[in-house]
């Protein structure tokens, strides 16, 4: 044996803070929660009415699930319009 040490594979902190899960929801994830799609979810934070964490600044939102939550109750409430 050379008495060489090989380098264990156990994970860093950064990778296993990594693989952790993270509270924040990207816009496919809020769109899978809330069962709809991705380009509803942009047009209610451009409206307002969705709460997201703008990161950079293209187009690269971050969602708590309770923010995505408290927005579909809200729209629940929301009268429906009456077909004419």
């Amino acid at each position: 044996m050379s008495g060489k040490t090989t380098p264990t594979s156990t994970p860093s902190a950064s990778s296993s803070s990594a693989a952790a899960v993270s509270p924040w929801l990207d816009v496919e994830d809020a769109a899978l929660r809330a069962r709809v799609g991705p380009k509803l979810i942009y047009a209610e934070v451009k409206a307002g009415r969705l709460k997201a964490a703008k990161i950079g600044g293209r187009r690269e939102l971050r969602f708590l699930a309770d923010w995505v939550d408290a927005w579909l109750i809200e729209a629940s409430k929301a009268p429906t319009p009456k077909a004419a």
